[in-house]
């Protein structure tokens, strides 16, 4: 499967939910109860299955990247591990780096959203810095209204400055292309479904 098609096979999984109902019955039609981190694994692990079920390609949840790119020019020190990471069987080179993220209008929310869309950066730059997919899932509660979400979002594109003042470059446009998509929570803390699952870039 080339970019394109990887990338359809995760709309259409998303819209239809055929992986969800047959693996993830919680998050589909039972409930989870949003304690600690049920959401969030559960959320990062049916991510994983979508890259398990396509042909050809397999995937790791919660996979630590190695810190260095030696191409890229140095040292990046902060080590990183994404939710879900897609690889190619036959020469498992990397497809795919994925973040499933709670989304809340708080400060601290923000916070966690810019670390972890800076978080995937860092993981494609490690990676290589030419894989074809980034996939950032923010899910929250239905009738939460993202703010700023575009300015986080623009991070792909602009790149960002570490603390040390090394600037992390954004995507390579003509190699690489970055999903995203909103998952709106339904129900209370003790029962939620994610059902909907929405294209905002």
């Amino acid at each position: 499967m080339d970019k394109e098609e990887i990338k359809e096979w995760i709309i259409q999984e998303f819209k239809n939910g055929k992986i969800r109902d047959t693996w993830f019955p919680m998050l589909s039609v039972s409930g989870v109860r949003d304690y600690s981190e049920t959401v969030h694994s559960t959320g990062l692990n049916y991510i994983t299955e979508i890259g398990r079920q396509l042909d050809g390609y397999t995937a790791v949840s919660e996979y630590p990247v190695y810190p260095i790119n030696e191409s890229f020019g140095h040292s990046i020190t902060r080590e990183v591990r994404p939710d879900s990471i897609w690889y190619d069987k036959e020469d498992l080179k990397p497809v795919l780096v994925s973040e499933f993220e709670r989304f809340e209008n708080s400060k601290a929310k923000n916070d966690k959203l810019r670390e972890k869309i800076e978080n995937l950066l860092i993981a494609y730059h490690q990676l290589g810095g030419n894989l074809p997919i980034i996939l950032f899932v923010y899910w929250s509660y239905s009738g939460i209204v993202p703010k700023d979400i575009e300015k986080y979002i623009s991070i792909f594109d602009e790149g960002f400055r570490l603390p040390n003042g090394i600037y992390i470059n954004g995507i390579n446009s003509f190699e690489s292309d970055y999903l995203v998509f909103q998952a709106v929570a339904k129900g209370n803390k003790e029962k939620l479904t994610i059902n909907q699952w929405i294209q905002v870039k």
